[in-house]
């Protein structure tokens, strides 16, 4: 790994508290992290551009499970695609659009 940041500084560059990087972390949206000799989670500079997709994915109102699932097509781009996934999040998109536009 070319950058090993702690939990504290993955946190903090992407703007969210350490408990929320760990909850994320068991809920398998983002890889587990190495660990030092000492024990201490150690993250790549890739940790933080997830948490950072993952919030602003929120942001649009996307739920985890949907960002999980978009996360997951994105790392298997060159694989099966998930059925209707393009689909859910067109319509999600639309949604958003919807709420942004004043009425």
């Amino acid at each position: 790994m070319s950058t090993s940041l702690r939990s504290g500084q993955v946190a903090e560059a992407a703007g969210v508290n350490v408990q929320t990087l760990r909850y994320y972390e068991r809920r398998g949206l983002l890889a587990g992290p190495e660990r030092s000799n000492g024990g201490h989670r150690l993250y790549g500079e890739d940790a933080v551009v997830a948490l950072r997709v993952i919030k602003a994915a929120q942001r649009l109102g996307f739920t985890l499970e949907e960002v999980a699932e978009l996360l997951e097509a994105g790392r298997h781009r060159h694989g099966r695609p998930v059925a209707g996934l393009q689909d859910r999040a067109t319509a999600k998109l639309a949604e958003v659009e919807t709420r942004k536009s004043p009425t």
